[in-house]
C-alpha cells in the first residue's frame, strides 16, 4: 500500500513539473499538450455557463477519444497526436440544444478521422475535429446547430437572430453579452472572453500565426465595410474566432508557403462573412474555415505529388493492390456441390 502511495505521489509530481516546464517553455512542449490547454478555458466556460448540458457533452468527448486510442492499440497502429482533441474540437461546436446523440456522432466522426489521418495522410493540414463538425452539419441539414441559452430557454444564436431580425447594421444583443458568452450558442465556444484566454496562451506558446488572425480580420472588414453592418457586432463572436484563433491560425495545420498562409487568412474572411448576407448564419465562419483547411491541404498535396511522382505511382499501386486482395477475400467462392 506504501509502495502504491509511493508511486502515485511520484507520477503526480512528475505532471506537475511538466506543466511547470511548460509554462516556462512551452514552445517545446508537445503539441497536443499545448492545443490541449489551449481549449481549457473554453470547456470551463462552457461547464459554467450551460452546466450539466456541458459536462454530457464533454464526456462524450473524451469517451470518444478515448475508445480510438483503445481501438489504435488493438490494431498495432501508433498514434502521433491524440484524437481526445479532434473529438474535443468537434463537440465544442454543436448547438446546446442539440440532442446528445449529434455530440457522439460528432466526437465518433472525428476521433476515426484523426485515425485515418494518421494511418493515410499524416502530413495533411488539417483540424478533422472541425472536418467532422462540419460533415454531420451538412449531412443532417444543420440538426447540430440547435441553441439554447445558458438559463435553458430556446434562442437564435446572435448571428440568426440579426439576420431574422433585420439584417441590417443594427445590433439586437448587448456586446457585452456576447463577448462573456451568456447567448445561445455552441457549447464550448460561445465566450469570445474563454477563446480569447486559449488564443493568448497558443501564442505565448508561439503556435498561433498572428499573421492568419490579421489578415482574416482584413477579409472580414470588405464584406462588413461594403454593406454597412455593424463590425462590433459580427466580429464579437466566440464560435468565428474558435475557429480562426484556435484552428486555423494554429501554425500545424498552416500551408508552408509564405504567401499562402496571408492569402488563406484573407479569403477565410471575407468568404465567412460574405455568406451570412446569402442567409447562413454563425456556421458559415465553421465550415469556411474546413474548406478552406481542405483547399489548402489538397493543394499541398497535388505539389508533392508533383514533385515524388515515382513514390506517389508506387503508392497508387500498393493502393490498387491492397483493395484487389480485399475484392478476393470478399468475393464467394463456387457453390459446393450437394454431397
Amino acid at each position: 500500500m506504501t509502495l502504491v502511495a509511493g508511486q502515485a505521489i511520484t507520477a503526480v509530481r512528475g505532471a506537475l513539473q511538466r506543466l511547470k516546464r511548460t509554462g516556462v517553455e512551452p514552445e517545446l512542449a508537445p503539441a497536443s499538450l499545448v492545443a490541449g490547454l489551449a481549449l481549457a478555458p473554453p470547456v470551463v466556460a462552457g461547464v459554467l455557463l450551460f452546466r450539466l448540458t456541458a459536462v454530457e457533452m464533454l464526456a462524450v468527448a473524451l469517451a470518444a477519444g478515448l475508445a480510438a486510442h483503445v481501438a489504435a492499440r488493438f490494431l498495432g497502429q501508433p498514434l502521433p497526436s491524440t484524437p481526445l482533441l479532434p473529438a474535443l474540437v468537434g463537440v465544442a461546436l454543436v448547438g446546446s440544444g442539440a440532442p446528445l446523440a449529434w455530440a457522439a456522432i460528432v466526437a465518433v466522426l472525428a476521433a476515426a478521422f484523426e485515425m485515418g489521418r494518421a494511418r493515410f495522410l499524416p502530413e495533411a493540414r488539417v483540424q478533422v475535429g472541425l472536418l467532422a463538425y462540419a460533415v454531420v452539419l451538412l449531412v443532417a441539414e444543420g440538426r447540430p446547430a440547435t441553441y439554447v441559452t445558458p438559463g435553458g430557454g430556446p434562442a437564435d444564436e446572435p448571428i440568426r437572430l440579426w439576420l431574422r431580425l433585420s439584417g441590417g447594421g443594427q445590433a439586437p444583443l448587448d456586446p457585452v453579452h456576447l463577448y462573456v458568452g451568456n447567448v445561445a450558442g455552441p457549447v464550448f465556444a460561445t465566450s469570445m472572453l474563454a477563446v480569447a484566454v486559449g488564443a493568448a496562451w497558443l501564442w505565448y506558446s508561439r503556435r498561433l500565426s498572428l499573421l492568419i488572425v490579421l489578415t482574416f480580420l482584413a477579409g472580414a472588414m470588405v464584406p462588413i465595410a461594403l454593406l454597412r453592418w455593424s463590425a462590433g457586432y459580427q466580429l464579437d463572436s466566440g464560435p468565428t474566432w474558435f475557429a480562426v484563433a484556435l484552428v486555423l491560425a494554429d501554425r500545424r495545420t498552416l500551408p508552408a508557403s509564405a504567401v499562402g498562409r496571408p492569402l488563406l487568412g484573407f479569403l477565410a474572411g471575407v468568404v465567412a462573412l460574405a455568406v451570412r448576407a446569402r442567409g447562413f448564419a454563425i456556421e458559415s465562419a465553421l465550415i469556411t474555415v474546413a474548406g478552406m483547411q481542405l483547399l489548402a491541404s489538397a493543394a499541398q498535396g497535388v505539389s508533392w505529388m508533383r514533385g515524388h511522382r515515382e513514390e506517389t505511382r508506387a503508392r497508387l499501386r500498393e493502393v490498387r493492390e491492397a483493395m484487389l486482395a480485399l475484392g478476393r477475400q470478399t468475393r464467394p467462392g463456387p457453390a459446393q456441390p450437394p454431397s
